[in-house]
């Protein structure tokens, strides 16, 4: 009888740590903190295949924001033939599938939308990560 209550005891105490563990591993995936400092340029939504406004910035090498010190892990492609983008360490921004790879402000924007870099005005899909804020 002991002996079944002192594994009983074991694997609750098992189970509480595997729990929270996952629950560490959930919530530095999908809590993000917010991006410091002035946010990055916000991505252009996508209106029947083309860019919905012409607010594309432009491209002064002393004002452009430090390309991501990463690539993308690894970049899928879309079924309708666009990159997905990568969700970043910050809430609400993305990095751009194209080289140099900046972050991009995508706030009010969907997993799945086709939006446009407006760097490099080429046109992406948002990833399939979501982030909770």
């Amino acid at each position: 009888m002991t002996k079944n209550i002192i594994i009983a005891a074991a694997l609750a105490v098992g189970s509480l740590s595997f729990s929270s563990c996952v629950w560490q591993i959930v919530t530095s995936t999908m809590v993000r903190p917010e991006y410091p400092g002035t946010r990055p340029p916000h991505v252009i939504a996508d209106v029947g295949g083309k860019p919905a406004s012409n607010k594309w910035v432009s491209v002064n090498p002393d004002d452009l924001p430090p390309p991501s010190s990463f690539s993308p892990h690894r970049i899928d492609t879309a079924p309708d033939g666009t990159l997905y983008g990568e969700a970043s360490r910050y809430s609400d921004i993305v990095l751009s599938p194209h080289a140099p790879y900046y972050l991009l402000d995508c706030r009010g924007c969907r997993p799945g939308d086709r939006v446009w870099d407006p760097y490099t005005r080429k046109p992406f899909t948002m990833p399939r990560a979501y982030t909770f804020n």
